[in-house]
């Protein structure tokens, strides 16, 4: 790694999460469902043994360190005190990483800042990886000053927005350091087994990945952590089984912690 990278001296992958906002007026804007529960449990993973994380998110993305309490188990005494007592191990930890410069969290709001973002903290780290999850709006709509409600009350009855392309974030990160392993993401709705499998042939041909990680939306909505891991290398897919809910995204990120970082070192004792 080149000696006057921030990560020099240390094991440095860069994520991205969650998505974008994109702004119709002052007031309202255009979304996505994007959670970035994945590449938080990513991040947990490659922090767990010992690397630097760059974490680029949007505005609604989980956050590395997340824990959940249940407050419908709060009459349970044993039980509570059990989720206090991790959430205080998880937050001590999270603060360690912090307090060590091992978790940078770069917060961004619209697609054009996660582009500009990414391509320069890879280009001043250098990382050994990089994995594009965040759910970046390929549109955004043109934008209007102050509320477009007021201008056009007693005008229209009906409101038509015009969108334009946004940049493709993923497809600065190898131009910014060609050494890096680059994982992308591709999520789909309702598609076949070809269908995912194409799509992630485009965009590892368009932005030079090494591989790209696709799932489909109808089985995330039913807990279904699972997904094709689709190499740039010819004919070599795997098939990325993690399980139902919670533990199933745990186990998956861990598979895919390991495609950046090989587990030739600590793995938070599994």
């Amino acid at each position: 790694m080149n000696s006057d990278s921030p990560c020099a001296s240390a094991r440095c992958f860069v994520l991205t999460a969650g998505g974008t906002r994109e702004p119709l007026d002052a007031v309202r804007h255009i979304s996505n469902v994007a959670s970035g529960s994945l590449p938080a449990a990513i991040a947990n993973e490659l922090l767990c043994r010992g690397a630097t994380v760059y974490y680029i998110h949007g505005p609604e993305a989980r956050l590395p360190g997340h824990v959940s309490v249940q407050l419908e188990l709060m009459h349970d005494t044993a039980k509570l005190h059990e989720m206090l007592s991790l959430l205080n191990q998880r937050v001590l930890t999270l603060a360690a990483e912090v307090a060590g410069g091992h978790l940078h969290l770069l917060p961004i709001v619209r697609a054009v800042e996660a582009a500009e973002v990414l391509k320069t903290i890879v280009g001043q780290v250098h990382p050994e990886a990089v994995a594009c999850a965040m759910a970046v709006a390929d549109w955004a709509p043109i934008f209007h000053a102050g509320k477009i409600a007021s201008q056009l009350l007693g005008t229209e009855s009906e409101l038509a927005i015009h969108l334009q392309p946004t940049p493709k974030a993923i497809d600065g990160v190898k131009a910014a350091w060609p050494a890096t392993r680059l994982l992308g993401f591709k999520l789909l709705a309702d598609a076949s087994e070809a269908d995912l499998l194409s799509a992630a042939t485009r965009l590892l041909e368009r932005s030079g990945a090494d591989a790209v990680f696709a799932n489909d939306m109808r089985e995330y909505r039913q807990g279904i952590r699972q997904g094709l891991l689709i190499s740039a290398l010819p004919d070599h897919i795997s098939r990325l089984h993690g399980g139902v809910g919670e533990t199933g995204l745990q186990k998956l990120a861990f598979h895919l912690a390991n495609w950046l970082m090989p587990p030739a070192q600590q793995d938070c004792g599994r």
